[in-house]
């Protein structure tokens, strides 16, 4: 049975170089100095064997001589670091996610409050700069609610 190859993962970085050079996994372990069978498990996140820098580096390498666009392992690894990030960082993703959502209504209300100011302003707008206030509130309320939550770990809080 074939195994299914995640995307964002060693195993499918390993299959594109080794499907784009010529020879294949077969290549790929005499480039480095390793057997097919230790390559191949580079990629298999049911085993604790791991690629090294080194043979990383080599194998992108490989892969551009071979004709190939790009760095797979490079940007594997990127795109496994940039989801632990997003795990690691999850509560300051979300700040910003919501202080993105308060600019908005905030200029929204100065805008109609602006609007009020104007000597041919009228009870209509009157009643959107109320409604973009409150708009407002509901999003301040989220973000209080967000930050009394508990903080990730990596709070930089002396202990």
């Amino acid at each position: 049975m074939t195994k299914r190859r995640e995307p964002l993962s060693i195993d499918e970085a390993m299959a594109r170089i080794a499907g784009k050079v010529p020879g294949g996994w077969i290549a790929l372990a005499k480039h480095v100095g390793k057997h097919e069978r230790t390559v191949r498990k580079w990629g298999d996140a049911d085993t604790d064997d791991e690629i090294t820098l080194s043979a990383a580096i080599a194998l992108d390498t490989l892969y551009q001589k071979s004709g190939g666009a790009g760095r797979p392992l490079l940007t594997a690894h990127e795109d496994l670091v940039d989801a632990a990030r997003a795990v690691a960082f999850a509560d300051q993703f979300e700040v910003v996610r919501r202080l993105s959502e308060f600019v908005k209504e905030s200029s929204d209300a100065k805008q109609a409050l602006l609007r009020i100011a104007l000597p041919d302003s009228c009870i209509s707008d009157r009643h959107l700069a109320q409604r973009e206030l409150m708009e407002v509130r509901e999003v301040i309320d989220g973000m209080l609610l967000c930050l009394t939550a508990e903080p990730s770990t990596h709070s930089r809080d002396p202990p």
